[in-house]
């Protein structure tokens, strides 16, 4: 894999698009409970909010943080409520991404399951300077790295095949559900943020993770699920954005008429 060559940028790659990953869900969840029918939204969102509600727990538990209460059947009021974590902001960030990593797991197993329906381009440039060039290279490295994605996801996409409906079903469900609660995503933001620092500071110091094999494959499989993930939201960010401004301007327009008669 030469992408993974020297590219301590691929930390930031990485963060860029976690942030992403958590304004687009939280975006689209508020939308579509906004203006679509909530119960059949939330009805639809279930299973995922199952995932991302139980990630919540799980890491409650293993940060020993007590959880007051955990609703998950329910869907008009599913939720968790937890006590003040014993090491603030550290355990909050480690609470509030477990959906994100929950979420993205599903995707993963589920594609596993199926036989890998969708096979994407993991490449990545082999080199990115840390500079402001180099910035603007990475960001333009994202944005083909997704549209590439979405093309080759729209092109082996069979909807005749059951395989690639389930999976298409499970990527909406599952990406759209890493939605985060409002005051968690300044923890989310913050915390990729100072994570991709200290990985990209440890390699440049000579301490690269990047050298054990697990490390590589975790990394590489994340970039896919993100891409991914990203190419679906934005896709249906846009598609949701469309819609609402054709029933805005459709009733602007006969609203308008109807009530001059």
């Amino acid at each position: 894999m030469m992408w993974l060559r020297d590219d301590t940028m691929i930390y930031f790659s990485l963060a860029i698009c976690l942030i992403l990953m958590i304004f687009l869900s939280f975006a689209i969840y508020g939308l579509w409970v906004n203006y679509i029918h909530d119960k059949m939204i939330r009805g639809f969102l279930f299973p995922g909010t199952m995932v991302h509600e139980l990630s919540h727990a799980f890491v409650c538990l293993i940060t020993g943080t007590t959880i007051t209460e955990l609703n998950l059947f329910t869907t008009d009021s599913a939720g968790i409520k937890y006590d003040k974590p014993k090491i603030p902001v550290l355990f909050d960030f480690a609470i509030a991404a477990a959906p994100l990593f929950g979420c993205a797991y599903v995707i993963f197993f589920t594609s596993k399951m199926l036989g890998n329906p969708i096979h994407l381009d993991d490449t990545f440039p082999k080199e990115i300077h840390f500079t402001l060039k180099g910035f603007f290279d990475l960001f333009q490295h994202l944005l083909d790295t997704v549209w590439s994605t979405f093309n080759s996801f729209k092109k082996q996409l069979h909807l005749k095949d059951v395989r690639h409906i389930l999976f298409l079903v499970t990527l909406i469900i599952f990406a759209i559900s890493i939605a985060p609660h409002k005051q968690d995503i300044k923890y989310l933001v913050l915390g990729f943020t100072i994570i991709s620092l200290i990985l990209f500071f440890l390699d440049k110091a000579g301490i690269s993770l990047l050298k054990y094999g697990w490390w590589k494959h975790f990394i590489r499989e994340l970039w896919l699920l993100a891409t991914i993930i990203i190419a679906v939201l934005t896709t249906l960010l846009s598609v949701t954005l469309t819609i609402m401004g054709f029933i805005k301007a459709y009733r602007l327009t006969f609203g308008q008429k109807s009530a001059r008669k």
